[in-house]
């Protein structure tokens, strides 16, 4: 009892000292960009130079709404800001270069929707799909696996939704909110506590754990093929290239052993386009920003999509 007395006094006296708890709710969420902005001049913190995006009114960077178009099937691309075409201008994505390919191979018979959007983890892609992307009912919606879902937190996307999945889970998502005192230790103990997220090869010693689990990915696709199965669409699992694939430098990708697991246990298609343009395309990355693509890198991988994406329409 003493001890329990004890505690709380202490928490209450770090509360009132200010010290904040470890995980902030309000520094994440299932966000998603501003709906219609026309050319609107965007950069990102570590940018060094502007681009231009236009939005819908559902905040998706596309001129589609969720009207579907007569006699076109529908395709809908989804994933985080390599998606969603960070760093280049209207007209310079991913989406942008799978759907001029198509035109040429299939004239008038398939519209591509971008509905990328930064930052997104697979759970926010399964939000977002059952948010808004289901409305628009694509025939066929490729979720690209992003790297966010490695990145290793105090709770995940999931947990942020739903709370811990058993009594371990619920205990550390519980002090990570609540309490200050296991903020103190943290930053005594562990070095990097000041770091929301930490790339996946930073082990610290931490009780961290993945933003998106295998598990969690798991539930995350299979609610998205529930969502498009109403209207009779199917979900692809996809890869794109980072600058180590271009440059033939790249490891093995994380959560590819689990995509080929979902894929081949629910009959889907796979499209993997990390070797979309050679090893030796290493100016198709931006200058300032080795992560995202540029546009002419944006438009080639789009356009290796092509075939892969008839194939699943059956064109």
């Amino acid at each position: 009892m003493f001890a329990t007395i004890l505690l709380y006094l202490v928490e209450v006296s770090l509360r009132i000292t200010g010290v904040q708890a470890a995980y902030d709710a309000g520094a994440f969420g299932s966000w998603r960009m501003t709906p219609g902005m026309s050319g609107a001049p965007l950069r990102g913190p570590r940018d060094q130079h502007d681009f231009r995006a236009t939005t819908n009114a559902d905040g998706l960077r596309t001129k589609l709404g969720r009207e579907r178009t007569p006699g076109r099937l529908r395709v809908a691309l989804m994933g985080d800001s390599t998606v969603f075409g960070w760093g280049v201008d209207d007209g310079g994505t991913v989406s942008d270069g799978l759907q001029e390919a198509l035109e040429q191979q299939v004239p008038g018979r398939v519209e591509v929707l971008n509905a990328g959007q930064p930052g997104y983890s697979t759970t926010q892609v399964a939000w977002l799909v059952g948010k808004v992307v289901a409305a628009y009912q694509p025939d066929l919606l490729i979720a690209f696996v992003p790297m966010h879902d490695f990145n290793r937190v105090l709770i995940s996307d999931r947990e942020l939704l739903e709370g811990g999945a058993g009594p371990v889970a619920d205990l550390r998502v519980w002090m990570a909110r609540n309490s200050r005192i296991y903020q103190v230790l943290r930053r005594s103990i562990w070095p990097m506590t000041e770091q929301a997220m930490l790339l996946p090869d930073q082990r610290t010693g931490e009780p961290r754990v993945e933003r998106v689990s295998d598990t969690e990915r798991t539930r995350n696709f299979d609610d998205m093929k529930t969502a498009l199965a109403a209207h009779g669409g199917r979900v692809g699992v996809g890869f794109l290239p980072f600058h180590a694939d271009l440059i033939g430098q790249a490891a093995d990708r994380l959560g590819m052993g689990w995509a080929k697991e979902w894929t081949s246990k629910n009959g889907a298609p796979l499209f993997d386009a990390r070797a979309c343009c050679g090893t030796n395309s290493g100016d198709l990355v931006l200058a300032d920003d080795y992560g995202h693509l540029n546009a002419r890198g944006n438009l080639a991988v789009g356009a290796s999509l092509a075939s892969g994406v008839r194939a699943a329409l059956g064109i």
